[in-house]
């Protein structure tokens, strides 16, 4: 049984080029010129393909979606600081007037000696988050 045809190779194991050697001698004179096995192909390198094939580049997508993404945390920072406000009002809310009053007293915030539950957990709310941002 004979060895030839034979095929021999140039590239990588991914993309490869190939010619058929039909006996020794042309085997011989290919491999002097650079062609292999296919088992001796090295596996292809990774590559960063920046634009793809339909020309878009990906560095400018990706850049894209970044920036999309950083609006969509603003946003959501945003509600969490609101909806955090919110937790601590009712919570501000459940407390007894008089405790809400005696930190209003201890921040030296004036209020209306008729305010009810709701003003002064507003007025310690607004307090705390005038803190916050010093």
């Amino acid at each position: 049984m004979s060895d030839y045809p034979k095929m021999l190779y140039k590239g990588n194991k991914a993309k490869y080029e190939y010619q058929t050697a039909s006996n020794k001698e042309s085997e011989k004179e290919l491999l002097d010129s650079g062609w292999v096995g296919f088992g001796d192909l090295p596996e292809p390198k990774l590559e960063s393909k920046l634009i793809n094939d339909s020309g878009i580049n990906k560095l400018q997508i990706l850049g894209e979606e970044n920036t999309k993404l950083k609006e969509e945390l603003v946003e959501a920072l945003k509600e969490n600081q609101e909806l955090r406000k919110q937790i601590r009002f009712k919570e501000l809310e459940d407390k007894p007037a008089d405790e809400l009053k005696a930190i209003l007293d201890k921040a030296k915030i004036k209020y209306k000696a008729n305010a009810g539950k709701p003003e002064l957990a507003q007025l310690v709310l607004d307090h705390e988050s005038k803190d916050s941002k010093e």
